[in-house]
């Protein structure tokens, strides 16, 4: 395992994910602001979850260059526009903003992934979960300093946290190997016979991340607005999206680690069903109860996060940064696509009783990833078991 550039990789993948995740911390003031229904707060996280669709492409086209300059560019663009949102006038800048972003973390996750994988050979479901441990890290600490910064600085000054998303990109660019030691120019239509074998298997895996990414997607969008709603304020409301998404980094970190010594079929879907009576419990709760509820739902949606990328991977192994892509943008993007739907029904029946139907999902992703491909402990295979 290279350590070093690692290390800086998962230092911007903490940056692109706390910018491609700033917005759900401020939503209630931004629907305040420009006087939003929740279902056209929902079509924000469409807006972006259309980006994410296209991260097989980036995918694609990061296999066949001979630099991952996919990395620098994407987390350039996602640093710069995203941060605008604090001082978008209107739904058609703020959409704009949010599209370059969201261009951005869709180009720099596959390529970034891929690039990880080679870099911790036998231990890459443990090496993409401490990857993953940067970006959700990101995800998790995103709901408690950017209502504190917009406190302190207000909605105007948010441009000004970009700063740290460039350091990081210069120290990718210097320190981080970018090479692409698997390059191969293959035509569009020899690359699917090349993926033949393994798509069944990768389309499974699409659609267990897709079901699973409804629900913490879901939840996690209108997470500060059943806060607002319970009568807490918005840095107050933060703590459980905080808690929700820091406890869904030790979910998939520890998952991680243990998948690549044990059974990892058995931890997707035994951490799936875990999370389906936490997220009912969480709705019926009250206090500090309540939260340690939601942290159970967190660790078992997103316990089979980085075992799912790496089996992808081990699935394609010539085609890396396309098969990340499955599991990764394109199952998040086309998870998104619900929440319109969960805003609409928000609207109707009230946050809390939404998000009961979402709890209930993981029985039916869980069960569906009983037929998941079966993956042999690392440590098996270096012994020659």
């Amino acid at each position: 395992m290279r350590k070093t550039p690692l290390l800086f990789l998962t230092l911007s993948h903490f940056c692109v994910d706390s910018y491609g995740t700033m917005l759900a911390p401020v939503l209630p003031l931004i629907i305040e602001r420009l006087g939003l229904t929740l279902t056209m707060a929902g079509l924000l996280g469409t807006i972006l979850a259309v980006c994410n669709l296209t991260q097989p492409l980036m995918g694609i086209w990061g296999d066949r260059m001979r630099r991952r300059n996919l990395i620098v560019g994407g987390a350039l663009l996602t640093s710069i526009f995203t941060p605008l949102l604090g001082v978008a006038p209107n739904y058609a800048i703020l959409a704009t903003v949010l599209i370059l972003g969201g261009i951005g973390v869709s180009a720099f996750h596959p390529q970034a992934f891929a690039l990880v994988g080679d870099l911790c050979a036998e231990k890459r479901a443990f090496g993409v979960a401490l990857f993953a441990f940067g970006g959700t890290l990101g995800i998790g600490f995103s709901p408690l300093w950017v209502p504190q910064y917009v406190n302190h600085f207000g909605m105007q000054a948010l441009p000004l946290v970009a700063l740290p998303g460039l350091v990081a990109i210069l120290l990718v660019g210097r320190h981080v190997p970018l090479e692409n030691a698997r390059v191969k120019r293959v035509r569009f239509g020899e690359l699917m016979k090349s993926l033949g074998r393994s798509a069944s298997p990768l389309i499974l895996i699409t659609a267990v991340v897709v079901l699973r990414t409804i629900t913490f997607v879901g939840v996690g969008f209108f997470l500060t607005q059943l806060a607002r709603e319970r009568g807490l304020s918005l840095v107050e409301g933060g703590i459980p999206l905080a808690i929700y998404n820091l406890s869904g980094v030790t979910g998939s970190l520890v998952a991680g680690y243990a998948a690549d010594r044990f059974n990892s079929k058995r931890i997707v879907y035994g951490s799936i069903l875990l999370s389906c009576p936490a997220l009912i419990a969480f709705l019926q709760a009250d206090g500090p109860m309540g939260y340690i509820w939601l942290a159970i739902a967190g660790i078992g949606i997103m316990g089979s996060n980085s075992i799912l990328v790496a089996v992808a991977q081990e699935l394609a192994p010539e085609n890396a940064s396309f098969a990340s892509s499955l599991p990764l943008g394109f199952s998040w993007g086309l998870a998104s696509f619900a929440l319109p739907a969960i805003g609409y029904l928000a609207d109707k029946i009230g946050v809390a009783a939404a998000l009961y139907y979402l709890a209930v999902l993981p029985l039916v992703t869980g069960s569906l990833a009983l037929f998941l491909p079966e993956r042999q402990p690392s440590f098996s295979r270096q012994n020659g078991r």
